[in-house]
């Protein structure tokens, strides 16, 4: 049986993720006749984040343990070489494609799972789904049977375990979000780091399958500290799913969708993460993932200090900058510096989406829902991406089409990033 448990729902400030705002005077009277702003919309009287303290600097380290676990990628090259010698590149990625697409699209069930307080039970069955899944992978000789295991079985464990990495930790945090929410994302970073230095170190010394059971159980070893780390926050009013009961339509939160600002987030995602597999899955995996650490730093500070939504807006064109700098790159220096600037911004680019999402977002009861419902599009872009950009490299022997695509593409998304970043300054001034 699911445990399940009370969580508080703490809408955040909006200033907060986009810009500070000078304190009233305490003798000012309201002016109850003005509208109120978006950010006062939600639950009333959750807004005191401790912002701080033993409690809230474990959930943290609890989110931490979590991105450490969302690894993909790794074993391509293996694949390629020794294992399934003969087959395709581009056959072989969709093992990967199929683990990011459940990683990421099946959150639409597990962020409302989420908000209904079942933060421990997605914790225990991603555990389970993806440390079984190594142990199966373990095993395989086979590309379908490589494809149910660390494709589809993983890829579920991830999704399970990334709900709770992503949305507890703004309960805990206001002022300081972005930085603490970049801090946990760097468990991300720094797994992809390590996975691909453990798995090529033992490699030839175990073998592959007692390899791949010793990443198992450093999963493990994660979701158990974060288990019993995490503790969402006790929320003293019954959430709307226990007051009217049980609907299928708490699944999908339409209301998020009259939310100009939503929709505008929502439809840049797909093409986010679109792009970013078209890059990622390059030459010097391990130096982007470790170096991407710095831009995640880096941009929290910035973005508690000038605002998320500026900051992600910034990086996001930078971002691109860098990727037709890439276009001009002819060297191995070249390249080497081409990595240093794209995964610095890229980096920063992953620490702020969700403070960005986050920030927008009226009523942090349904965080878990609307997180979800931007995932299922991140999961479209995840799953086509790589088979897309292999196919691409196929056809033409060389990056120029897919540079092209990702700098365009990732141009066009900073644009719309700065169209909601003017619609919120537009509300804040009504």
């Amino acid at each position: 049986m699911f445990l399940q448990e009370k969580r508080d729902s703490r809408p955040e400030d909006l200033e907060s993720g986009l810009q500070p705002q000078p304190a009233k005077a305490a003798d000012a009277p309201p002016d109850e006749s003005a509208p109120a702003p978006l950010a006062e919309s939600g639950v009333a009287g959750h807004r005191d984040f401790p912002d701080g303290g033993v409690q809230a600097w474990l959930q943290v380290a609890g989110s931490f343990a979590l991105y450490f676990n969302h690894l993909y990628g790794v074993f391509q090259n293996y694949y390629e070489t020794e294992l399934l010698a003969g087959t395709s590149a581009s056959v072989i990625s969709w093992v990967g494609s199929v683990q990011i697409f459940c990683f990421v699209a099946v959150a639409v069930i597990t962020g409302p799972l989420y908000d209904m307080g079942y933060c421990r039970s997605l914790i225990i069955a991603g555990a389970a789904f993806e440390t079984g899944g190594f142990m199966l992978t373990s095993i395989s000789t086979k590309f379908w049977q490589i494809l149910l295991a660390q494709g589809i079985c993983v890829g579920l464990g991830m999704c399970f375990i990334s709900m709770p990495s992503m949305a507890i930790v703004p309960l805990y945090f206001g002022k300081r979000r972005a930085r603490a929410m970049a801090t946990a994302t760097i468990g991300s970073g720094l797994g992809a780091a390590v996975y691909p230095l453990i798995f090529q170190n033992l490699l030839a010394k175990v073998g592959f399958g007692w390899t791949i059971r010793v990443l198992g159980f450093i999963t493990l070893a994660m979701c158990l500290f974060a288990l019993f780390t995490l503790k969402p926050r006790p929320n003293p009013e019954k959430p709307a799913w226990q007051v009217k009961g049980f609907s299928w339509r708490w699944f999908i939160d339409l209301s998020a969708f009259k939310e100009l600002t939503y929709v505008l987030l929502h439809r840049h995602f797909f093409r986010q993460l679109f792009l970013f597999c078209l890059t990622l899955f390059g030459y010097l995996l391990t130096i982007m993932n470790a170096s991407s650490i710095v831009g995640r730093i880096v941009s929290s500070f910035v973005a508690d200090k000038f605002g998320s939504l500026d900051t992600y807006v910034v990086v996001l064109t930078f971002g691109g900058a860098s990727i037709f700098y890439w276009l001009s790159v002819v060297n191995i220096a070249g390249n080497v510096a081409f990595v240093v600037l794209w995964v610095f911004f890229s980096g920063g680019v992953v620490s702020l989406t969700n403070v960005v999402l986050t920030g927008i977002t009226p009523d942090l009861s349904r965080l878990g829902t609307r997180l979800g419902m931007v995932s299922m599009i991140k999961g479209l872009g995840g799953l086509i991406g790589p088979p897309i950009s292999g196919a691409v490299l196929d056809a033409t022997g060389q990056y120029l089409g897919v540079q092209l695509i990702a700098a365009c593409g990732m141009m066009l998304t900073a644009v719309v990033m700065l169209v909601l970043r003017l619609v919120v300054a537009g509300r804040l001034l009504k």
